[in-house]
């Protein structure tokens, strides 16, 4: 007798299938492989994206994401810039946003060194390094709290470098001047409050809008470059001297105009009685 052949038994209630795995185009990457070929930490990257300095990825499924090529070459662009240059997140982005997304490294590294010679043309301490707040303290005299109300009212603007906060030169300066004031007696007991310092951020603002606007005029552009730059530099210096003089002018003439007021407020002295002759 021969053994019966025995035929697997097909169950009726087959388990589903489990879905496709969502198709990969060519040249693209799972954010692990991006990872691994760049580098750069995976919180890093989505660190990234959540900044807007990438673009977000082409979703294959509800968790999964593809990166292709020119998202890693734009990953590799804003590492470099953070790495050899020091930008901080928000200039990188704006500068991103300035050259456009095709942008090359060159491209960015022409437009840094324009950049570069305007910043140094307008403040000449812009190529000194910057300081870290214990050392705006120490310079400065200031305590930590008029420190934050300067950031407050927008005289001083903290900047971030790999993930440190430290001050431009410039900024130093400033501190500086304003510990001057506060130890010579201009302080909030005397009605001479760090908020007081804000119209003058208030009113320069307008005026360089003004400036801005000159330098951006098409005659000053049509010049070479060296020429353009030497102009501003030129010009700013000599704009620091006379806005320095007009100040002291127009305030001169408005301490004399609240005196002759205050003058003219006073009631008039009483005739005097006159003494008699001695016989």
């Amino acid at each position: 007798m021969s053994a019966a052949k025995i035929s697997p038994r097909v169950n009726s209630r087959a388990a589903p299938k489990p879905p496709a795995p969502a198709a990969r185009e060519p040249s693209e990457w799972t954010i692990s492989e991006v990872a691994e070929r760049t580098g750069v930490p995976i919180a890093t990257i989505k660190f990234y994206i959540r900044e807007e300095l990438l673009p977000r990825p082409r979703t294959a499924g509800r968790t999964v994401g593809r990166y292709d090529s020119a998202f890693v070459s734009r990953l590799e662009l804003v590492r470099e810039l953070r790495n050899r240059f020091r930008l901080s997140l928000r200039e990188i982005a704006t500068l991103l946003l300035e050259a456009g997304p095709g942008a090359s490294l060159t491209e960015l590294e022409l437009r840094l060194l324009a950049r570069e010679r305007l910043d140094g043309a307008i403040d000449p301490t812009h190529s000194q390094p910057p300081l870290l707040p214990g050392r705006l303290l120490e310079r400065s005299g200031l305590p930590a709290a008029d420190v934050a109300e300067l950031e407050r009212y927008g005289l001083l603007t903290p900047i971030k470098v790999d993930g440190a906060v430290v001050y431009a030169e410039r900024d130093a300066r400033i501190a500086e001047v304003v510990g001057a004031l506060r130890s010579s007696g201009y302080n909030d007991h005397l009605g001479f409050s760090i908020a007081d310092l804000a119209r003058y951020v208030e009113a320069l603002r307008a005026l360089v809008v003004r400036e801005v606007e000159q330098f951006d005029g098409p005659t000053l552009r049509s010049l070479p470059r060296d020429q353009m730059l030497r102009l501003i530099g030129q010009g700013v210096a000599h704009i620091d001297v006379l806005l320095g003089l007009l100040h002291k002018k127009l305030l001169l003439t408005a301490v004399h105009d609240r005196l002759d007021a205050a003058a003219a407020r006073r009631p008039p002295a009483g005739p005097q009685k006159r003494r008699r002759a001695p016989h």
